[in-house]
């Protein structure tokens, strides 16, 4: 299992989504398996957008670790909407994501109410995620901040 912080900032020129991935207490760790997640920080231009969707700039790198014929199972889970100090919310199922290759990481969207599959397979696989925010000009300017959860588990 691995956690993260997302950070948002929006201004009048874009939002920037940043999260940390770090590592779970080693007892919540399944054995034989391991995420690595690269890179911490993707950030959505907001001029220009064509379009209502504002697409990350950065590409995020989801490698799983793990022996050959080993299943596998990734979910993700927001803690809340975006958020700001002062209580301004973006709701969280805004955010949606596309993961490639198709066989194995799945399309989808942020959720705080339960785990959405982000990819299953078997073995060790890189793929990739890309992240989009449904933009609007009725955002209200700030800096946005949430957690993710990423679980890996496999039996």
């Amino acid at each position: 299992m691995r956690g993260s912080i997302i950070k948002c900032l929006w201004w009048a020129g874009g939002l920037i989504l940043a999260w940390g991935w770090g590592l779970a207490p080693l007892a919540a760790q399944t054995p034989g398996v391991q995420l690595i997640v690269s890179p911490q920080t993707v950030s959505f231009s907001r001029l220009p957008v064509k379009g209502p969707v504002a697409a990350a700039q950065q590409t995020v790198t989801v490698q799983v670790v793990a022996p050959p014929q080993r299943p596998w199972r990734l979910t993700v889970m927001a803690r809340g909407p975006l958020q700001t100090a002062t209580g301004k919310n973006i709701p969280i199922n805004l955010v949606t994501w596309q993961g490639s290759p198709g066989s194995v990481f799945t399309n989808g969207t942020l959720s705080a109410d339960r785990p959405q599959l982000l990819g299953q397979g078997q073995g060790p696989v890189v793929g990739t995620v890309r992240f989009f925010l449904k933009s609007s000009w009725n955002h209200a300017t700030g800096s946005y901040n949430q957690g993710l959860t990423l679980e890996l588990s496999s039996p």
